[in-house]
């Protein structure tokens, strides 16, 4: 059995047993992806612990593709897009709806936006590999350091899981432990854990994470795994969620000044997105076309390439006219807001301003992900966008700093900060701030202009609400934003998820908003 078909039959048990748990009243936490029976007969090799790391990531990009979750969290919610015309289910997440960002109206996407249990078949698989390698015999990996690096590829990929849901839902139910057939049945109901002692958990597995594992040197083809570079990017951002900016410059400066990564040059800007090619990636996903893949075809949730993530925020001759409609940061909106178009090189290198069509208003299309291709281009069948999506890189990394200084007063710091990449784009400062208040603001201003579309500008505005009010600017009810309602946060969907955990709660706005 050739490597690829070994990991698409590993990945094919995993949905079946997760089919299987679905009978049980803790589905989203019973969700063991190998049963009891069948794990003395898996873990055997080291090819096999690479075949559950592989399936653990593709897991992981699939739960972030999922009805373009990803971009709807990351970047829809904080207004710099308006949905597609064709769009109607997405038409209350605008800031002229009534109410603006209705989270809780999202029909058809209840299972991508509020429902968290594909996140818990993740951690299942995460919480399989570190249960199951210490177990096995030492003299079946190449060397310690080999063993021990998929042990920290785990624990990476399970603080990723939580840290990324905690920004999405708030407070998460926290399992970190296999359960398997002896267990079925007798799981008693979990409530959901403080977000802060689940992100203390996070850091301390990271830190372990981060003694197994050595820097990529700023190795392109080593971004689409986890290294001691992505686990420090981590530890940056989750210390940054926290507001404890004195660790979060520490981890921030252990990526600049240790890992190995520079900044992309403006002239060969969108080798940042073509896939394993740039020295400024820290950790990617792999979205390239594999002609061995056999989830293409159809298309299908495990598929490594695909034509909708990609294909959403683009339309016309860019994808063969294949789209009519897509997402546009609108005239008037964001780019005509905090972009100099005149001088920025961002601007003419990923956008194109495009006049009102297929429904859609007059606006700005991204072009950062436009390999467009077809896996047959003589008969023109099976589009696909050949582009990673990158999920840390150098450019985030210094704007984190940046806030981390600016936070901390040392607002020179956070000035050079800025320097590095509003320099690359051209420019030598948007506002020349010179108190704390408009350093930060000039921070998350660049943060937006330099990361629009790579699905993190909402939660830079969540995370300097307290002191910048972003979330009021670009339209959200005060009231809703406050640190008790955390109307911020996603509703769950209580619904499907209350019958399988009765101790689960609503999150405070939604419980009386939904």
């Amino acid at each position: 059995m050739n490597n690829r078909s070994s990991i698409y039959s590993y990945t094919m048990l995993l949905i079946i047993i997760v089919v299987v748990a679905g009978s049980s009243c803790k589905k989203y936490i019973y969700q063991g992806p190998i049963t009891s029976t069948y794990e003395a007969a898996f873990w055997t090799s080291q090819s096999s612990v690479e075949q559950a790391a592989l399936a653990m990531y593709g897991q992981l990009r699939s739960n972030l593709r999922s009805g373009n979750s990803y971009f709807i969290n990351g970047d829809l919610a904080s207004g710099n897009f308006l949905p597609n015309s064709g769009q109607w289910n997405l038409a209350t997440m605008k800031a002229s709806a009534s109410p603006a960002f209705n989270f809780s109206y999202v029909p058809y996407y209840e299972d991508d936006l509020q429902n968290w249990s594909r996140f818990y078949q993740l951690i299942a698989q995460a919480n399989q590999i570190l249960q199951n390698v210490p177990q096995m015999n030492a003299g079946l990996f190449s060397n310690s350091s080999v063993r021990n690096n998929y042990l920290g590829e785990a624990l990476f990929v399970r603080a990723f899981t939580y840290f990324y849901m905690i920004r999405i839902w708030g407070d998460p139910v926290y399992v970190n432990r296999t359960y398997n057939d002896v267990d079925y049945g007798k799981i008693p109901p979990l409530a959901r854990t403080a977000e802060s002692v689940v992100l203390d958990s996070c850091i301390t597995d990271l830190k372990t994470a981060a003694s197994y594992m050595k820097f990529a040197g700023g190795d392109a083809a080593r971004a689409v795994r986890a290294n001691k570079g992505s686990v420090y990017a981590l530890l940056a951002h989750i210390y940054s969620w926290k507001h404890q900016y004195d660790s979060a410059h520490f981890y921030c400066q252990q990526v600049m000044n240790n890992g190995g990564y520079s900044l992309e040059p403006m002239a060969s800007y969108k080798k940042i997105w073509k896939g394993q090619s740039s020295a400024e990636s820290i950790f990617e996903l792999s979205m390239q076309y594999n002609a061995n893949d056999p989830n293409f075809v159809n298309q299908n949730s495990w598929a490594e390439a695909t034509m909708g993530f990609f294909g959403t925020f683009l339309k016309g001759p860019v994808v063969d006219n294949r789209n009519s409609a897509c997402w546009l940061s609108p005239d008037g909106g964001f780019v005509d807001q905090f972009m100099d178009t005149a001088v920025d090189a961002r601007y003419k290198a990923i956008f194109t301003h495009l006049p009102a069509s297929g429904g859609d208003g007059a606006g700005y299309m991204l072009v950062k992900y436009t390999n467009f291709l077809y896996q047959k281009p003589d008969i023109k069948t099976q589009p696909y966008i050949n582009n990673n999506l990158v999920l840390f890189r150098l450019a985030d990394i210094i704007l984190l700093d940046a806030e981390a200084l600016a936070a901390t007063g040392d607002l020179a710091g956070a000035a050079n900060d800025l320097a590095l990449t509003e320099g690359r784009a051209g420019i030598s400062s948007y506002q020349n701030p010179t108190t704390q208040y408009d350093m930060l603001d000039e921070v998350v201003m660049e943060r937006g202009r330099e990361l629009i579309g790579e699905g993190q500008w909402y939660y830079d505005l969540i995370r300097t609400e307290q002191t910048q009010q972003w979330l009021e600017y670009v339209g959200y009810l005060g009231a809703r934003v406050t640190a008790a309602n955390k109307g911020y946060y996603w509703p769950l969907d209580m619904g499907n998820l209350f019958p399988q955990d009765n101790l689960l709660t609503q999150n405070p706005w939604w419980a009386t908003h939904k």
